[in-house]
């Protein structure tokens, strides 16, 4: 068993039961006054930052463009190749803050800010030291992150990670409310609505749903553990608490069906997971070349191959646009004489479409569909050489890969560790994007920093902007801060595991509310961790929001954690 006793001796001579506590006070009138300013202080040094306008046609842009075509009422917009490749939350709430009159930086901004509060007053009820509190939530506020420029891009990444807060503290504030048998719905009700919505604003949070699961089997472990058995007013709790988010999720998924199937003709909300699509693209990947690579799953030789066996695909072969060096595929992922899995299967789509095979939504299905049959066919007679290689969009694990893994999740470990955060010293004033696309933003995000004037005429320099008076402390932040976090989250990981190594013996430990949560949240965390991993050696490395609801997480809790953790043994050592 993994022991920190030693570690507890080394920086922590005998003290009383209350010398950690009675060492940190802070009354409560000046706790809220210091939280007030750290939240202005905030407001202040990103008061100047703007919108960031950028054309991604699998990303930012067609975000805005479904959301502006919702709130005109024609659903997502006229279907084509991108409508569905990405999940629909993120489009919802452009167009629900738009329709309410609410700038998108500053909604993302305030879900984020409030997330935090409740979170602290979640610590609070824990009995959490005020003065821990109180540096957790500047942590919290003051995150890098949150300063850079892929946070004010409009993107799902920043508005998860402060649902994904919610969603923690709400948690959180359940097992306090169940241990000291007060009333959970206000609670569950937040749970549900955060758990539901972020299951369809990105694609793996899906395995949010392992995360309920998790907290639902801890705390019926727990109340087991203490109690020895389960009164009925307590499962019909646990009974509730996983089948409200349930029922609410799976609701929410059938008006989303029932919308796409409205509009689309077929109740499908994603169609690189959904429908024929996935299988498609195993047939292809099923057809042997001489070129191996895990991050190429239809090299130009198979292309080559399918244009001649397959006469139904040759148009949209002939519509792929040629690999090279300039490509981000090349750039990004070092794969040149090709392109790699995060371009393909989204150029193939789209070439489907610009030849006219793939006009709707159930068209594109019937397409895709029957192609797949016909590459099956030509390697049951023998005309194309294949190897069965998994039937979803990507391929099941190879031993040979084992070297590949163990890189991407060192990369990603970096990645939730020590981030790069791309910190905005001066704002821009000018945008890299089509006219259309910057009024596009504009008319949705209601950003003020597009002016087409400028944009369209370059000799005409705009004015500049308003800068933030404090705009000069966003860079001073950065580092001290990353010094800071980095110690404390791998001291909360060690205790993190010296936990559960201490659950995983069948010690039987009872933990508080916060210890639980914390663990439940780490495992999830972990496991999400792991399987982002296994994508990334098909799919490329990720970018580092990613890792933005991980590394902000870490942050927010483990200084609670850590205090409580090391009071208790302080308590057990005095005894």
């Amino acid at each position: 068993m993994l022991d920190l006793r030693f570690l507890q001796k080394a920086v922590m001579p005998p003290m009383s039961p209350n010398f950690l506590s009675g060492l940190l006070q802070l009354r409560a009138p000046f706790f809220w006054a210091i939280t007030l300013l750290i939240v202005l202080f905030k407001l202040v040094i990103v008061a100047d930052l703007p919108v960031a306008i950028t054309y991604g046609p699998h990303d930012d842009s067609i975000y805005v463009q479904r959301a502006l075509s919702l709130i005109s009422g024609d659903g997502f917009g006229t279907y084509d190749s991108r409508v569905l490749v990405k999940y629909p939350g993120i489009s919802l709430w452009l167009a629900g803050t738009r329709l309410l009159g609410l700038p998108f930086l500053l909604s993302v901004n305030l879900v984020y800010l409030a997330a935090g509060g409740y979170m602290l007053a979640a610590f609070l009820r824990c009995k959490t030291n005020r003065v821990i509190a109180l540096l957790s939530f500047g942590l919290y506020v003051l995150n890098p992150i949150t300063l850079g420029v892929e946070w004010t891009r409009v993107i799902r990444e920043p508005l998860s990670t402060g649902i994904f807060i919610a969603l923690a503290a709400s948690m959180l504030h359940l097992a306090v409310s169940i241990e000291l048998s007060k009333k959970i719905w206000t609670h569950l009700l937040a749970f549900s609505i955060a758990f539901s919505f972020s299951l369809y604003l990105r694609e793996d949070d899906r395995l949010l749903w392992g995360l309920l699961f998790l907290f639902v089997t801890v705390l019926a472990w727990q109340d087991w553990a203490r109690k020895g058995h389960w009164t009925n007013r307590r499962k019909l709790t646990l009974l509730a608490i996983f089948l409200l988010p349930a029922v609410t999720a799976l609701s929410y998924q059938m008006l989303l069906r029932g919308f796409v199937n409205h509009h689309y003709g077929l109740p499908i909300l994603h169609e690189l997971s959904e429908g024929e699509y996935p299988s498609f693209m195993a047939a292809l990947r099923s057809i042997d070349s001489e070129k191996d690579n895990r991050m190429v799953m239809v090299p130009q030789e198979t292309l080559n191959q399918l244009r001649i066996k397959i006469p139904s695909f040759a148009p949209v072969i002939d519509l792929l646009p040629p690999p090279g060096t300039s490509t981000n595929s090349c750039k990004l992922h070092g794969v040149c004489s090709e392109w790699s899995n995060g371009w393909m299967p989204f150029w193939i789509r789209d070439a489907a479409f610009r030849s006219g095979l793939t006009p709707s939504l159930p068209a594109a299905q019937a397409y895709f569909r029957n192609v797949r049959l016909d590459i099956e066919g030509a390697c049951e007679s023998g005309q194309l050489k294949c190897t069965a290689r998994g039937s979803s969009l990507l391929p099941p694990m190879e031993l040979r890969w084992v070297r590949a893994y163990i890189a991407e999740a060192w990369r990603l470990a970096g990645m939730a560790l020590l981030p790069s955060t791309n910190v905005i010293d001066v704002p821009n004033v000018l945008f890299d994007v089509p006219i259309e696309i910057g009024r596009q933003f504009q008319a949705v995000t209601m950003t003020d920093r597009f002016d087409t004037e400028y944009q369209s005429n370059f000799s005409k320099r705009p004015e500049k902007p308003y800068t933030s008076p404090l705009a000069h402390l966003r860079l001073q932040i950065e580092k001290p801060y990353q010094i800071f976090a980095f110690p404390l989250i791998l001291a909360g990981l060690l205790v993190f595991f010296a936990k559960f190594v201490r659950l995983a013996s069948g010690e039987a430990y009872l933990l508080s509310p916060l210890s639980m949560i914390a663990m439940v949240i780490c495992l999830y965390l972990m496991v999400r961790f792991l399987i982002l991993s296994y994508v990334a050696v098909f799919m490329g490395a990720f970018d580092y929001r990613m890792m933005f609801s991980t590394y902000t997480m870490g942050v927010f809790f483990a200084p609670p954690f850590l205090f409580e953790y090391f009071s208790k043994r302080a308590r057990e050592i005095q005894k």
